[in-house]
């Protein structure tokens, strides 16, 4: 049975350019009305558009007790798995008298496990145990860690004890095609009556900002089908189901072209450097680092590549990664496409005449990119990479509300979005100051340090002959 909506308020509170919480106020639940044996919901709940929300703490979303792989990471795509209900709000009751939060979890670590087994997925839960989770935090763990799909998991039901069959709810239109390919997939699995892919105002939907899905495998008030869900077999043929689901879905939207973070299966970080460089911060950074014996990434600015050759000589010499980062630092959305794609070659071809290739990564300036530029981007073999942890340094936040961001927005696989030129009045002392303190600090965590490149397992170069065109 899918959940039940609510209707909401929501508040958002900006500290600077980033949000800080979520509060969520009243509203009453919503008696859900059945049609067509469907479960479907006809209520006058107001449709809610997906804002971008942040978990209100950190959250390490590795379900406990399941080990991780000690190798290389060349996980792409991360998913979370939400099995339905939990804790006090037990779901449907099936035929047999079990609970629907059971059967959800049992299949939920099915599908977990399966995906673990892939090498391009990275997956998450959003339980792992009997535990209660509001449905908005269940969505708020997927936005957090910029998921790229997300699946609730559910068992139907309704008062009549012949209704049967497998329903896909989605909300978007970006969550259509893998609605109906989990959807075909699940239905030829289980062999259920196909109910097809609905859209619904769900709120674990409504608030994911992902292609999202919630599936109702099948009725639990169905003695034959719950029997199924119940099974052993059945759980293992609706988790495969899912799982080659997903891999199709994935294989038709293939290579991710914007990236957020890297894989959390290791406890790493990528320090990242934006709009260097200069003669002033950058070689300060350059020297914490080297004094750390840590690799970061540096996205640069064409224009300040031209002026500082000796210092990008010096970040490519001790071995850190470069990036693309514009050549005068426009915004993209405002420009034509022309003049994005010699923005990117200036800067290409600048940073090839002095450190002899051309990077494999782009962060466009404020992160603003619309979706053509991205497509032409990315099918140039260049990725995009933003970041999960902005430290809001260039602001001029202090040492002490820097290190609140990164306490905060910190998790395995993070991207740390700090500058290493320009600031508030050209001053960037507290980002030396916090970088400082953050080191030591997040490696007595167990964090390591790696380059984009290497957190993300992409090359850092591009072949020789590639490049944008003219």
């Amino acid at each position: 049975m899918h959940p039940k909506r609510r209707r909401l308020k929501i508040r958002r509170v900006r500290f600077v350019v980033f949000l800080f919480g979520l509060l969520l106020l009243g509203g009453s639940l919503l008696v859900a009305a059945f049609d067509n044996q469907n479960q479907h919901p006809t209520s006058s709940t107001p449709s809610i558009s997906p804002p971008s929300i942040e978990l209100k703490e950190t959250q390490s979303l590795n379900p406990p007790g399941l080990a991780l792989k000690e190798t290389k990471s060349k996980r792409v795509y991360s998913i979370v798995i939400d099995p339905g209900h939990g804790g006090k709000d037990p779901g449907a009751k099936g035929a047999s008298g079990s609970y629907e939060k059971k059967i959800t979890l049992a299949l939920s670590l099915k599908v977990y496990d399966l995906l673990k087994q892939e090498d391009i997925f990275d997956p998450h839960l959003t339980r792992t145990d009997d535990t209660f989770i509001p449905l908005e935090d269940r969505a708020n763990m997927a936005n957090n860690m910029k998921a790229d799909a997300f699946i609730s998991i559910h068992g139907n039901t309704y008062e009549d004890k012949s209704a049967g069959g497998t329903l896909t709810f989605y909300r978007y239109d970006k969550s259509i095609q893998l609605a109906q390919i989990i959807q075909s997939n699940v239905v030829k699995a289980m062999g259920f009556r196909d109910r097809g892919v609905q859209n619904d105002k769900l709120m674990v939907l409504s608030l994911s900002n992902m292609p999202a899905i919630l599936i109702e495998v099948g009725y639990m008030t169905n003695p034959k089908e719950e029997a199924v869900i119940l099974g052993k077999e059945g759980q293992d043929r609706a988790a495969h189901a899912i799982v080659d689901g997903l891999k199709k879905y994935f294989a038709e939207h293939p290579q991710k072209a914007v990236f957020y973070n890297g894989s959390s299966e290791q406890k790493q970080l990528a320090l990242t450097f934006d709009d260097g460089p200069d003669n002033k911060t950058t070689p300060k950074i350059l020297d914490i680092l080297k004094k750390n014996e840590i690799k970061a990434t540096f996205f640069m600015i064409g224009n300040r590549v031209k002026s500082y050759p000796e210092v990008v000589k010096r970040i490519s010499k001790e071995g850190h990664a470069i990036g693309n980062h514009s050549w005068s630092h426009p915004d993209f959305g405002k420009i034509t496409m022309k003049e994005v794609i010699k923005q990117i070659n200036d800067t290409q071809n600048q940073l090839n005449a002095i450190v002899g290739y051309r990077p494999s990564i782009f962060r466009p300036p404020y992160g603003a990119l619309d979706k053509d530029k991205v497509l032409t981007i990315h099918n140039m073999g260049i990725s995009i990479v933003n970041w999960s942890v902005d430290s809001m340094d260039w602001s001029g936040l202090s040492v002490t509300e820097i290190m609140k961001v990164i306490r905060k927005e910190v998790y395995p696989g993070g991207i740390i979005l700090q500058h290493s030129a320009g600031g508030k009045n050209g001053n960037l002392d507290n980002t030396i100051q916090a970088l400082n303190q953050m080191i030591p600090e997040l490696r007595s965590q167990g964090y390591t340090f790696v380059t984009v490149p290497e957190l993300l397992n992409i090359p850092a170069s591009l072949p020789k002959t590639a490049g944008l065109p003219n």
